[in-house]
């Protein structure tokens, strides 16, 4: 319980500068007065739905993490190493060519991408499923440019702005329902809390505690694909979130794998914090939060390499 109050106390403290940070810094008073001020632009127009919006898809993509770092037992098989997100992403672009649900484009992108992943790396081993993903993700990616680079000048800019991972659009509406759909995904980790502990200690030992594999695997797989959608519906595809939650939220709070709760805590406060520094570093311009993001996940994979190449060595 430690480790998730101390991420929940940091994550209220980054929500506070969000809200308190900008072009114009507000005073813990100012900050207050407009949260139940309806007609305070800056803050309920401009900084409570980016914020908001920030915590909702932080939470979810740091959740699908470690839950698929933890079905796998492989720090680096995440939805934005192995190819969910950028499936997802092809989903929405072709969704919205076909004029159908973009929801629903971008879970069967996400469902597409991982099956592929599953279909080519079985029984090969941890680094070929890592490396399979890489090329699935690579594969979308090339498709999704594609797509647009065949589309009108108006949508090539809307889409690309959405593709960088930009908070610049966000609303209650989209932050809430996103929060509603964390909870539930929530509630059954909660219910399966008992399962879920045992991921990181191989099929063996789940079977001879009774633990149901096919279910547990189904269930944890199609948590991950509806949250990786939602996320990247709401926020465009955000990279290294996923990857660098759980590792950073073990190493902070001392929390025992598979640490979903604070990871997702974790995630929060990752994207809260990148999204604020997005604002702080261009108060001017619409610096994609994702941008920024990259900036802090990618050095992060280097290094967990390099770490783990010392440990071997």
């Amino acid at each position: 319980m430690k480790p998730v109050i101390t991420l929940l106390l940091a994550l209220v403290c980054l929500v506070f500068l969000a809200l308190s940070g900008g072009r114009d810094w507000l005073s813990p008073t100012e900050v207050w007065r407009g949260l139940w001020d309806t007609d305070d632009f800056v803050i309920q127009v401009l900084r409570l739905p980016r914020t908001a919006l920030a915590v909702a898809a932080g939470l979810a993509l740091g959740l699908a993490g470690a839950l698929m770092q933890g079905l796998t037992r492989n720090p680096l098989a995440t939805p934005d190493v192995i190819g969910l997100v950028q499936g997802a992403s092809l989903g929405h672009i072709v969704a919205l060519g076909l004029g159908t649900s973009v929801f629903l484009g971008e879970t069967v992108g996400a469902a597409v991408a991982l099956f592929a992943v599953i279909t080519l790396a079985r029984n090969q081993g941890p680094i070929a499923f890592v490396l399979y993903g890489i090329g699935v993700g690579a594969t979308a990616s090339a498709a999704t440019t594609v797509i647009l680079l065949r589309a009108p000048d108006a949508t090539i800019s809307q889409m690309m702005l959405w593709l960088s991972g930009s908070l610049a659009r966000a609303d209650l509406t989209t932050a809430s329902m996103l929060l509603g759909g964390v909870g539930c995904a929530m509630f059954v980790v909660l219910c399966r809390a008992r399962d879920l502990r045992t991921l990181w200690l191989g099929d063996d030992v789940m079977t001879g505690l009774g633990v149901n594999l096919t279910v547990l695997r189904f269930t944890v797989l199609g948590l991950v694909t509806l949250l990786t959608a939602a996320a990247t519906l709401a926020v465009g595809p955000i990279g290294f979130l996923a990857f660098t939650a759980a590792p950073l939220a073990r190493a902070v709070t001392g929390a025992e794998p598979p640490a979903l709760f604070p990871a997702a805590l974790m995630g929060a406060c990752l994207l809260t914090a990148a999204d604020l520094a997005a604002r702080l570093i261009a108060p001017l311009v619409t610096l994609p939060t994702g941008l920024i993001m990259t900036l802090i996940g990618a050095p992060y994979l280097i290094f967990f390499l390099w770490s783990e190449k010392r440990k071997t060595a």
